[in-house]
């Protein structure tokens, strides 16, 4: 990968080319002095470190040159950490090892600064860094790269037990803001809560909100609107529309629709109260005034993402954004995004949209939510207007997906536009329960055996067991007195791996049957 800068990065590979390039600039005395591990490595032990840690996290966050003029300027290596916050999110600790003769040049903020984007493209939402509290160098390459200072802490290095006082660093590349609670997951109720009457409109409206506390949604949102702001007078009929029996003028649909400002007010208060966040999507700045003052998150719908007032308004509230991207190319969304920031806007979320109600399954294009995190540089997620109620938001989490939003009703047969491919209370409640399934299944993307593997870890991994009794003093041979077994109740012997180690040496004590083999027990 290269960039406007001139640095780009490479792949390292498990190679003692490569191998003996890292040590020796790990080696370098000033380098050394930056390291937890001040000892010079060696290459009869590095070798072996390096083919068994350096690639651990391969591919996703294998082991990068830095490069610049065609050269090695540089070594980053990234494991998976938890969050210091608790943020969701991938989050990975990277160390940096700089070409001597390229030190005290700024080459290490460069390189840094660079290598945020190269993380940010692979689906890194947060890098951390810690730097010996003596490391002035490394602190203020850090800081000038975009990192913000932690603060002073104590690090354990595990192999060795020794603590070292450390400067803590850290990137944040997706707004914190999607990043602290689970998904947040949005129960459309759009235009469903129309009824009639005032009274009717108002009680079904509660209704949909009680169906959405019940099924466990974050925020149940309606839309607000009025016809002579959205369509120009003749806007004529919607085809959509007219294929599902609406044969009116589209201003005429949205006359009936539209959400009376006098009734935000009242929802809003019955959200409070029953526990979930209330909001609406305006279409109008006339709309955004109305809701402003009673939610905490905004939303601008796909067709609005040229209503370049909308997306100035939701700037300045100061208030988190999801943006809508259904029926727009990248050109649109980008001009959306800088407006958004260059109007003093901080949080957003984009969300991949299919704009056709019921959208196909295959007009869904989830890929794009990846691919809207790494162009944009912010937060992702999914409205899906397909009828299947979870396969699509499932899909979307896997990805990556920060906000879900689906359209529910609480009935497909009762008369509007938006009730037929709306998804039911039950579906909705197995919504909720199949995104939270899915982030628990996600995990936090490091591969180590778990609390819960344990057991089965000890009794049926293969090991060097012993077949029958035996004597002290007995030569050891596969297939005749042990084999490569699983020990089930029994101690688990050595790995197969050290059957050189073993085959054909003598039994320093006595093994019961079943027992597994130590190398300490083995003659050399």
């Amino acid at each position: 990968m290269s960039d406007h800068s001139g640095i780009s990065f490479l792949y390292c590979l498990p190679t003692a080319e490569h191998a003996m390039q890292i040590m020796e600039w790990r080696n370098d005395p000033v380098t050394l002095s930056m390291f937890f591990h001040q000892e010079p490595k060696v290459w009869e032990s590095f070798w072996p470190e390096f083919q068994k840690t350096y690639f651990a996290n391969a591919p996703t966050l294998n082991p990068v040159f830095a490069i610049e003029g065609g050269e090695r300027i540089g070594f980053l290596k990234f494991s998976p950490v938890k969050h210091p916050a608790g943020l969701s999110g991938i989050t990975v600790d990277i160390s940096i090892n700089l070409c001597p003769r390229v030190r005290g040049s700024g080459t290490g903020k460069r390189v840094l600064r660079e290598c945020l984007n190269y993380l940010r493209d692979r689906g890194v939402d947060s890098v951390y860094a810690e730097v010996l509290a003596h490391n002035v160098a490394s602190a203020k390459a850090f800081i000038g790269a975009g990192f913000k200072s932690l603060g002073p802490s104590i690090s354990l290095v595990p192999d060795t037990g020794e603590s070292h006082q450390v400067e803590c660093f850290m990137a944040d590349m997706i707004s914190d803001f999607w990043r602290r609670e689970k998904v947040y997951v949005i129960a459309e109720a759009g235009s469903n809560w129309r009824m009639g009457t005032p009274k009717r409109d108002l009680a079904m409206a509660r209704s949909l909100i009680d169906v959405a506390v019940e099924a466990g949604a974050d925020a149940v949102k309606f839309q607000t609107y009025k016809p002579e702001s959205v369509y120009v007078q003749n806007a004529g009929q919607s085809s959509y529309l007219s294929d599902a029996g609406f044969k009116e003028d589209i201003r005429g649909i949205f006359a009936d629709l539209s959400m009376p400002y006098e009734m935000l007010p009242e929802l809003a208060d019955y959200c409070r109260r029953v526990g979930i966040d209330f909001m609406s999507t305006p279409f109008s700045p006339e709309d955004f005034a109305a809701i402003d003052p009673f939610v905490a998150v905004h939303k601008v719908a796909s067709y609005e993402i040229s209503h370049v007032h909308l997306l100035r308004m939701a700037a300045k509230s100061g208030k988190p954004l999801i943006l809508s991207t259904g029926a727009s190319n990248e050109e649109d969304i980008a001009w959306a995004v800088e407006t958004f920031f260059a109007e003093g806007g901080k949080d957003i979320c984009l969300l991949q949209c299919t704009a056709k109600y019921p959208a196909p399954m295959s007009s869904l294009n989830i890929r794009a939510i990846s691919w809207l995190r790494e162009r944009f540089g912010v937060a992702s997620g999914l409205s899906d207007h397909s009828r299947e109620p979870s396969l699509a938001p499932i899909m979307a989490v896997a990805l990556g997906a920060r906000v879900i939003e689906k359209h529910y009703t609480l009935d497909n047969r009762l008369p509007g536009p938006d009730h037929s491919f709306a998804i039911t209370p039950a579906e909705l409640s197995r919504l909720v329960r199949d995104i939270r399934m899915a982030e628990e299944a996600l995990g936090d993307g490091t591969k180590n055996v778990q609390d819960v593997e344990k057991e089965l870890a000890s009794y049926a991994r293969r090991g060097l067991q012993a077949t029958r009794e035996i004597a002290i003093g007995e030569s050891l041979i596969e297939g005749q007195n042990y084999a490569v077994l699983r020990p089930g109740q029994q101690k688990l012997g050595l790995h197969p791996k050290f059957l050189s180690k073993v085959e054909g040496h003598k039994a320093l004590r006595r093994f019961a049957t079943g027992e597994g083999l130590r190398l300490e027990d083995v003659s050399d």
